[in-house]
């Protein structure tokens, strides 16, 4: 038994060692076939880590010497969500990726519990090694399973969803039914916002943004990350909302200066989505 335990440790062991040696040749590269077991990539270049998921595209990114500075674009966009929440109490993220989000409300909601879905394993298995996530499984829980089944099953209602599941050809049809929609609002909070990343360039894109107005009553606000790439839906539960530009723009200007942000071009670019009418506030009949 104790010669069993020992070839286990040192297989771990090699196995770990080679993924280090990989790493420092700017590229991880896991094989597979299947969704659940999809090809994953790591690369770095000028202190920046990256993931690819099944292609070369960036699905997330990290910058080593700032662990939870957000480096992509889209993720800075969705980083808007925070004018909009109050002192979350749950949060729920479906895909993991490198962790870019997760961490980021980790940091700035400090009572917030955390809880993460990611049908890939391999993904986990890299996040963990390479992205610097939390370790506090109290506050920072990631699941290893299918996200829509989770929504489905949960009893748990949470103040903010945030869906960020894509696979190397683009966001999945499965996560932009009217289904889905339903489902992500069924679990949501009084107040609660869900959020959804689409992908610009999807000729489909405007199928999705319609059906997702239709499920939340056109509460929705969209801002545009970079053209043509990611369109930030934010989606709201609570009706009948009014949100003054003048207060939202002050808590902009506090996430920039507090977070090393630049959310000003992606802030413009919401208000001129969703002007409806009315030049000092966002309103929701």
């Amino acid at each position: 038994m104790l010669i069993i335990k020992k070839l286990i440790k040192k297989i771990f062991e090699d196995e770990k060692e080679l993924i280090h040696q990989r790493y420092k040749k700017n590229i991880l590269d896991l094989r597979s076939t299947s969704f659940e077991d999809m090809q994953v990539e790591v690369s770095e270049q000028e202190g920046v880590i990256s993931m690819h998921i099944g292609s070369s595209s960036i699905q997330s990114s990290m910058r080593i010497d700032n662990p939870f500075h957000l480096e992509l674009d889209y993720t800075q966009a969705m980083a808007m969500a925070t004018l909009f929440l109050e002192n979350p109490k749950e949060i729920l993220f479906i895909g993991l990726g490198g962790g870019t989000m997760p961490k980021f409300f980790y940091k700035l909601f400090t009572k917030a519990k955390l809880t993460i879905l990611e049908l890939n394993p391999k993904v986990i298995q890299i996040a963990k090694f390479f992205f610097k996530l939390p370790i506090s499984k109290k506050r920072f829980n990631i699941i290893q399973g299918d996200g829509i089944k989770f929504i489905k099953e949960t009893e748990n209602k949470y103040d903010l969803l945030l869906s960020d599941a894509f696979e190397d050809y683009g966001l999945p049809e499965e996560f932009c039914t009217i289904s889905y929609f339903e489902s992500c609002r069924n679990v949501l909070s009084e107040k609660g916002i869900f959020i959804i990343n689409f992908w610009g360039s999807d000729p489909r894109t405007e199928i999705y943004k319609d059906r997702i107005n239709l499920v939340f009553g056109k509460q929705v606000l969209f801002a545009e990350s970079s053209k043509p790439g990611n369109i930030i839906a934010f989606a709201f539960n609570q009706k009948n909302i009014v949100f003054p530009i003048n207060i939202l723009r002050k808590k902009i200007k506090s996430l920039e200066v507090n977070h090393g942000l630049d959310l000003m071009v992606y802030f413009g670019r919401l208000i001129k989505n969703n002007q409806r009418g009315n030049s000092k506030e966002i309103r929701f009949h």
